[in-house]
């Protein structure tokens, strides 16, 4: 769903929601519990991130700290990294016990105890004081903002110290007094000297408002945003700006809640007569040509304050343009001259401007971390692969030599066990079948074969036509070598009778040879390496496999002597017989295996209503029971041979 030290990324609350809920379910707390565990985790990694100066900067104590939590979050969230996230907002109530009572507002239900771990942690770290909060109420309502009605969560929080320490580091009434009696003292002996002008000039973007919310002062800048025409003291504010930030209501004592909050506003576009606005504008000839100065229709956003005004009947709003970035100057036909000397607007998009740069940068780097991530997973998936393909060309002890770097030596063995497997009818079916049937046939056959060879423990070194080619006792030695190969032919005889060709729809019958001897392996190849082996046992397995009959295990009187060294064997002797380029040999045919019946070779649950206890007689039928010599002129089908 997600993915690790992803910074830049944001996630839908519905998956926020549903990892929260796995959490309560392998942890047996309530939702609660776990936000609010959060929230105390959420400050100690902020911190960790190097968010720790400015929080310790922001108050000198807890209550000053909480009235400008709702500052705090609006500047993180629409100015540091521009998200779009549906914020809380906060209103705080210092009571006369010293306890803080903490409005919270959001549109997201349920999140409120991550507020409950950010205070109580935040008290501990900053502060050192041991914080209780209580929640006194929690309640929902419909909230009409603009043109929109939306659903809000409202929580009542009391915050209380538990420690000595006050959560007003100015509590003290003696120090407070003093400092109150020397500011009035000093005020008393001079005169306001600044006039109204100076005043607009100094705060170009304010407003004054009385109670009825009508305007009662308005500053030069922001005048220039509306046509003359419209403009009229005592008309209501609702008709020059209208709130975006706190999302409440435009009404004096919605206001004064929120008064210790980020106010955004937003001018409501107000076009005059045009040719009052020619006039003005001709008048203007020698600023710049690309330069609006009469603003009208013109929407932007001020960022400032509401402050109660000591007569206690009207309300100032100081602010200034909302722009943090110089493409966001430009379309709002500003510049930096628009801002006074002394207002930090013009630094903030100075900086502001090469923070995205390196914001941009960074989302950047995480972009390209997240798809080296997926190369490299994607480049060890098909590094797994190729190792799982070089342990079925090669035996897996080889594979993983040549996978370490290592280079594997041709090397002899004294004694091995070699047989190769063929079905003699193969050749009198290629030109009655499709290509396609072909393979299919030999697929199918083969892939049963594959089967019975990782079951048995041997090595299958390569096929050749219809010709099937099989070791054991190497690359890792062992004494069961024969024993083994013998209960894989036996096997393959039953399995190859269950296979049917395409054309007459009749078993299939294999024949099977078997010799052991010394052997040499190693290693061919380096684009498609293969493990092959040399020698004459590889040659006389050949004339083994070349020289039996049909449905037969064919064995020399070496590959029997060395089965009946580990396992319990039935042989037949066959006689001696002339073997193409060896003169005469003693053969055996292998009947049956005493251990193990034909269902344990093949791996299959018997049935026991149809099919005897050990299986060789179904095995067997059909097989002519003539031991005869195999003619010199008998035709035979391709064998593989490495010499």
């Amino acid at each position: 769903m997600g993915k690790e030290n992803m910074f830049f990324h944001y996630y839908e609350d519905s998956d926020s929601m549903a990892i929260v809920d796995n959490i309560c379910l392998y942890t047996k707390l309530t939702r609660e519990e776990v936000w609010e565990s959060f929230g105390v985790f959420f400050v100690g990694w902020i911190m960790d991130q190097g968010w720790d100066g400015l929080l310790r900067t922001l108050s000198p104590d807890l209550k000053g700290f909480v009235n400008n939590l709702d500052s705090l979050h609006y500047f993180i969230d629409h100015v540091v990294y521009k998200a779009s996230l549906k914020g809380p907002s906060f209103r705080c109530e210092v009571n006369k016990d010293d306890s803080i009572t903490l409005h919270y507002f959001s549109e997201r239900s349920g999140l409120y105890p991550i507020v409950k771990g950010i205070i109580k942690e935040i008290g501990k770290k900053l502060y050192k004081l041991d914080v209780s909060i209580t929640v006194l109420g929690r309640t929902q309502r419909s909230v009409q903002v603009g043109q929109k009605e939306r659903l809000e969560e409202h929580v009542i929080f009391l915050i209380r110290s538990n420690s000595v320490a006050s959560l007003d580091s100015r509590a003290s009434s003696a120090l407070s007094n003093h400092g109150l009696i020397d500011v009035e003292e000093i005020m008393n002996l001079w005169t306001m000297r600044i006039s109204q002008k100076d005043f607009c000039a100094l705060q170009p973007y304010h407003f004054v408002m009385d109670r009825d919310c009508r305007l009662v002062q308005i500053g030069n800048e922001l005048l220039r945003f509306y046509p003359p025409e419209t403009i009229q003291l005592g008309m209501p504010i609702l008709k020059l700006v209208e709130i975006q930030r706190p999302q409440i209501p435009l009404d004096y004592d919605n206001i004064l809640n929120f008064i210790n909050a980020v106010f955004v506003l937003q001018i409501r576009p107000q076009r005059g007569n045009e040719s009052d606005i020619s006039h003005s504008r001709s008048q203007t000839d020698s600023r710049s040509a690309d330069y609006d100065y009469f603003r009208y229709g013109t929407v932007i956003k001020l960022k400032g304050q509401m402050m109660l005004l000591s007569n206690g009947e009207h309300m100032i709003y100081l602010g200034s343009p909302y722009v943090t970035t110089i493409p966001e100057l430009l379309t709002n036909s500003l510049r930096l001259s628009s801002f006074p000397l002394h207002d930090a607007t013009r630094d903030l998009i100075l900086l502001n401007q090469q923070r995205l740069n390196d914001v941009d940068d960074n989302i950047q780097l995480e972009a390209n971390n997240e798809r080296l991530e997926d190369m490299a997973a994607e480049i060890e998936l098909e590094k797994k692969r190729n190792e799982t393909l070089l342990k079925e060309v090669l035996p897996v002890s080889v594979a993983d030599q040549l996978l370490q770097g290592a280079s594997v030596d041709a090397r002899e063995y004294p004694l091995a066990t070699v047989m190769f497997v063929d079905c003699p009818r193969f050749q009198s079916i290629v030109p009655l079948c499709q290509p396609r049937q072909l393979v299919s046939l030999l697929n199918d056959l083969f892939t049963k074969f594959d089967r019975l060879v990782s079951m048995h423990g041997v090595y299958k070194v390569e096929t050749v036509g219809d010709s099937y080619m099989t070791c054991g006792g190497l690359p890792d030695e062992n004494r069961i070598h024969c024993e083994q190969v013998c209960h894989l032919a036996l096997g393959m005889l039953w399995e190859a009778r269950q296979t049917q060709d395409p054309v007459e729809k009749k078993s299939l019958s294999v024949r099977c040879g078997v010799h052991s001897g010394a052997v040499v392996a190693g290693v061919i190849g380096v684009k498609m390496p293969r493990y092959c082996l040399f020698g004459d046992t590889v040659n006389t397995a050949a004339r083994m496999e070349s020289h039996s009959l049909v449905g037969r295990v064919h064995c020399s009187s070496a590959a029997k002597k060395c089965a009946e060294d580990s396992g319990r064997f039935e042989f037949f002797f066959r006689g001696s017989i002339p073997i193409k380029g060896k003169g005469r040999m003693e053969t055996y045919f292998l009947a049956k295996s005493l251990k193990k019946s034909v269902w344990e070779l093949i791996g299959r649950a018997r049935d026991p209503n149809v099919q005897s206890i050990d299986g060789y007689d179904e095995l067997m039928e059909g097989i002519d029971d003539d031991l005869q010599v195999v003619l010199d002129d008998t035709k035979t089908s391709r064998s593989c041979t490495l010499l």
